[in-house]
């Protein structure tokens, strides 16, 4: 009983020892206590907001061309410039516009202005490497250029780089874009001739080929002209051809062209467009 009396005493002493030690507590020592627990739920916060952000957003990012995070912000970006200023309408082939993956193919279409690969992709959830003019691709863009990775083509007529990089791209799964009038076509609204390296690339590489109309853009060859006027544009994508049993790259060239003719309702035009580029792929040797 008396150590239980000690014990009690013992207790007591500690607890008034305690409180007085708590009151006594310098308010410097409070006020770093109190701003340590403001840091701590701070760093909380920014933990769940990072899980979060990971968790849900970067996964709806990269459902997107190349599956990186970065490069499908821009794509989305673009979407809703495709939206707002030109006011794309998008047909045909939803199912395989849908895919992330869609396999190597070739993506043909004709050309009305410096806007139209930023309109298809747009359309597009698998990623295009466009062939695209080397002079285009100016350093200051470098940050777009890593994602996008266009395939440089050297208009001097005499680079077969540009289509044997093509056909490697297109053997290990990728999708590549080209514009076989070679340059925005005018005046509008006709075929021009197409270069007969897309009916090579398609033969070498024996994929099919996803002919695309674009149409309703600005009427004009200038690039900030292009970009930044207002239109109606509308994209079709036709369907995709199967050309595996036909190896002559002219037969390929001349049946695309006639079916996009036939298609559009525009006129095919033989005579050369004024001052054509030099067509580096049409070296390439079968």
């Amino acid at each position: 009983m008396h150590s239980v009396r000690q014990l009690c005493l013992q207790l007591r002493v500690e607890l008034a020892w305690l409180w007085l030690t708590t009151r006594a507590t310098p308010p410097k020592l409070v006020f770093n206590m109190s701003a340590l627990w403001v840091i701590l739920a701070a760093i909380a916060t920014w933990i769940i907001f990072i899980t979060f952000i990971r968790a849900t957003l970067v996964p709806w990012l990269a459902n997107a061309p190349t599956r990186d995070p970065v490069a499908g912000l821009m794509w989305r970006i673009v979407r809703v410039y495709a939206a707002v200023l030109h006011r794309v309408r998008y047909h045909g082939l939803p199912e395989l516009r849908n895919l992330v993956d869609a396999g190597p193919m070739l993506v043909v279409s004709n050309h009305t202005g410096s806007v139209d690969p930023l309109l298809i992709q747009a359309g597009c959830r698998f990623h295009i490497r466009w062939l695209m003019a080397s002079e285009m691709i100016v350093p200051w863009l470098d940050f777009v250029w890593r994602r996008q990775q266009p395939i440089p083509v050297d208009r001097d007529g005499r680079d077969t780089t540009a289509a044997r990089q093509a056909i490697r791209t297109l053997e290990s799964g990728g999708t590549v874009g080209i514009f076989p009038e070679g340059r925005i076509v005018q005046p509008p609204r006709q075929i021009r001739p197409f270069h007969s390296g897309v009916g090579l690339i398609v033969a070498r590489a024996r994929v099919p080929v996803l002919l695309v109309w674009i149409s309703g853009t600005p009427d004009t060859n200038e690039l900030y002209r292009s970009l930044v006027t207002p239109s109606h544009a509308r994209v079709e994508y036709l369907e995709l051809i199967d050309f595996k049993d036909e190896r002559d790259p002219q037969v390929i060239t001349e049946r695309l062209r006639r079916r996009l003719s036939e298609v559009s309702g525009w006129p095919i035009n033989n005579e050369p467009q004024p001052k054509p580029p030099a067509e580096p792929i049409s070296q390439l040797s079968t």
